[in-house]
């Protein structure tokens, strides 16, 4: 950086303050000021963006955001604000040209899920926006979601189709149609373009899907649209012959025969009563086409919501179960059973099913790896919320999440959240939705949150804090925000302090039986106190109670280690035995045995204790036979306890082992590693000699048997040196006449 870079960290300081005061002439000064010092900080420009846009500059906020997305061409999030701007300015072409654009973004990343998003949001601004709407075609393709790619082909050839471009129109159709044959849009639109005649076709029920929509507002419209594409089976069944209208709104009707067309004709008045809000009359439509053998989810669903608004709330019930095991509809149905039995008074099972929704909408925002811990924290939620028998409570949480659900723009707040949460959670805790939903003036905390987590990046630890603190004061119960203190306390060498911060949230998590999320606490206690022996203690405790085996084992290893590097050799031993006796209980218990027993094995052959260490050996080679190290160890130990025959016998299984497997280079590298230990061991040397004439190798067998030789007359075994000299001398070496010449003296 060419500035100065006091002057430059002043200055954001500054603007940040002034930003979270809503001093935004000021916070515009301060950003200026720090560009003169740096003119190539993205981050800056985004600052400096927000503070234009909310001084309602907004030429000066698209120029800051321009240079944002200049500087991070690999990022969305500057061109996802650009087209708020023109969203907010009324330029809607201009708005979904920048949303193309970050979908472009995603693709490249293979962010699926962010693309689609992006490229519908940029379709709902502009309709006709022929780029996004073939990408989007495209990338269902991709995904092999081909009746979903067919659409998104027919609603670009209608676009085509009403800028005059009628060939390119049906060459799209033609695609709609190679992925989906049966598709009677397509058939109707090509054949219209064909000839010119405007296709006859039920009136377009597919409402758009607002901003402001619930779960069950969107699955309605998803249901009309399937519902309107549907050609039903010819059916035999009987059905009432009475004129659709307000009779006896439980009464089955009588049966007469219907046929397909029937069928069709029904159900298309069915959906034409509902989409202009004639309640009973569309009740009696579904009745009777179902009456007549439709058993669609998408018609129960619609059914029950029918229900729900004349408050037949049981009827709607029993509906609204028929439809909750589909996919398209499960989220609508949790939704609205949750509302039904609000209503009814049902405050457990209203939960139990908000829960649901919930649990669908934070895990279709979070990793893969998250998605396990996310589902076991809301399997554990509402029946939190049951045990606790706080019937206030769970009715605050169940108008919370109504509120959150039905609110403008939910799903991308809940994508916000998400990202915030993510970015303030470390590894071993992760953070729910509804944790955000039960704090009172959630979206107030998450941003105080966010605003902390920047100041302690700037290294502004005294105004995180504060900024934590006053969070606080809002939602006290609101644990993270304790969680997100601790973090600065650490951060601030304030150990003490974030160590008894964060064992007074575990205690509390405890309290509320959430024992994932005190495992994570301790976890991060741990980061800041690694050898805190007491704290690992509680953790192996807390993992064990939690049937967290393998996890329990890698806390073991650590615990037992924190013991010796304290010079506790004998507790640390001791640990390693607690942890054996687990592995019966492991996800792979002979890998987590050998782990446990070479550790040990180790510590004693540093104590000197061989009968120990032997023994442990011993063990771990039955446990993996292969393990080399612990061989030529457990050789080593037999030696120097003077087991010359287990020695010996674990040399022939060693070397018996490798000439099977064709590796003898393998064996004789270990022999020479075990001589290398016990160089004086006479059997040890012949058998290394053996080996290597077997190998082929005469010269390496030969300085065996000399080595052997010598240390034969050294011991005073005259006729054994002898016999080595002259089986040196059958071997034919270069020098033979100077063993003949050793021979004959001796």
């Amino acid at each position: 950086m060419a500035g100065d870079r006091k002057a430059y960290d002043k200055a954001i300081r500054e603007g940040l303050d002034f930003a979270w005061a809503g001093k935004w002439e000021k916070a515009v000064a301060s950003y200026r000021k720090a560009l003169a010092q740096d003119s190539s900080d993205p981050v800056l420009y985004g600052h400096l963006g927000l503070a234009y846009l909310e001084l309602g500059r907004f030429p000066e906020s698209l120029e800051a955001y321009g240079q944002a997305s200049r500087l991070t061409p690999d990022e969305a999030a500057p061109l996802v604000r650009i087209a708020a701007i023109h969203e907010r300015l009324g330029q809607r072409h201009a708005a979904a040209d920048a949303l193309y654009l970050a979908s472009e973004i995603h693709r490249r990343r293979l962010a699926w899920t962010q693309a689609i998003q992006t490229l519908q949001r940029a379709l709902d601004l502009y309709p006709d926006h022929v780029r996004a709407r073939l990408a989007l075609a495209e990338v269902f393709r991709l995904l092999d979601q081909p009746k979903r790619a067919a659409k998104e082909y027919l609603g670009l050839a209608r676009a085509l189709q009403r800028q005059g471009a009628v060939n390119k129109a049906l060459d799209q159709c033609r695609v709609a149609l190679e992925l989906d044959p049966k598709n009677p849009e397509a058939r109707a639109l090509t054949e219209a373009l064909q000839t010119g005649v405007p296709p006859v076709k039920v009136e377009a029920v597919a409402l758009s899907v607002d901003e402001g929509a619930s779960p069950a507002d969107m699955a309605r419209d998803k249901a009309l649209e399937e519902l309107a594409g549907i050609p039903f089976e010819d059916s035999a069944t009987e059905l009432a012959a009475e004129p659709v209208g307000r009779g006896d709104k439980d009464r089955a009707p009588a049966k007469v025969a219907l046929s397909r067309p029937q069928i069709d004709a029904l159900v298309a008045r069915a959906i034409d009563f509902q989409t202009r809000g004639l309640i009973d009359e569309a009740i009696a439509c579904y009745t009777r086409a179902m009456a007549a053998g439709v058993d669609r989810p998408a018609a129960h669903f619609n059914l029950g919501l029918l229900y729900q608004q004349k408050l037949r709330l049981e009827r709607a019930i029993d509906e609204l179960k028929k439809a909750v095991a589909h996919p398209q509809y499960s989220l609508g149905s949790h939704f609205a059973l949750g509302e039904c039995y609000k209503a009814l008074g049902h405050i457990d099972e209203a939960l139990e099913h908000f829960v649901e929704v919930l649990k669908v909408v934070d895990l279709g925002t979070v990793q893969r790896e998250q998605a396990d811990d996310l589902m076991q924290l809301y399997d554990a939620l509402a029946e939190s919320y049951i045990a606790k028998g706080d019937r206030a409570s769970g009715l605050t949480f169940a108008n919370s999440l109504v509120e959150f659900l039905s609110s403008k723009g939910w799903e991308d707040k809940a994508r916000t959240a998400r990202h915030r949460l993510d970015s303030m959670s470390e590894e071993g805790v992760t953070m729910s939705l509804a944790e955000v939903l039960a704090a009172p003036s959630a979206e107030s905390v998450l941003a105080s949150m966010s605003l902390s987590q920047e100041y302690a990046k700037r290294g502004a630890l005294t105004a995180a804090t504060e900024v934590c603190y006053r969070a606080i004061e809002q939602a006290p119960t609101y644990l993270p925000l304790h969680l997100r203190l601790a973090e600065i306390f650490g951060q601030d060498g304030r150990v003490d302090d974030a160590v008894n911060k964060y064992q007074a949230v575990a205690d509390l998590y405890l309290v509320r039986d959430e024992k994932r999320q005190a495992v994570g606490v301790y976890k991060r206690m741990l980061r800041l106190i690694p050898m805190d022996v007491g704290v690992r203690s509680r953790l192996i405790d807390l993992l064990l109670s939690s049937g967290e085996i393998d996890e329990s084992l890698e806390q073991y290893l650590a615990l037992a280690d924190a013991y010796y590097q304290i010079a506790q050799v004998d507790k640390s031993l001791e640990k390693y035995a607690e942890a054996l006796r687990l592995t019966p209980r492991a996800s792979d218990e002979k890998a987590c045995r050998a782990r446990l027993l070479r550790k040990m094995a180790d510590i004693h052959m540093r104590r000197a204790n061989w009968r120990e260490a032997a023994e442990l050996y011993r063990q771990l080679l039955a446990t993996a036979p292969h393990d080399e190290r612990a061989r030529l160890n457990l050789i080593d130990l037999y030696y120097k306890l003077g087991r010359t025959k287990e020695a010996d016998a674990e040399v022939v299984a060693l070397v018996d082992y490798y000439r099977q497997q064709g590796a003898m280079d393998h064996a004789l590298a270990l022999l020479q590693e075990a001589v290398r230990l016990q160089p004086q061991q006479m059997a040890l040397r012949a058998r290394a000699a053996r080996a290597y004439i077997d190998a082929g190798l005469p010269e390496q067998a030969i300085q065996e048997l000399d080595m052997l030789g010598e240390l034969q007359l050294d011991a005073g075994l005259r006729e054994q040196a002898m016999a080595t000299v002259r089986f040196i001398i059958s071997l034919k070496p270069k020098n033979v006449e100077a063993y003949r010449q050793l021979l004959a003296q001796l």
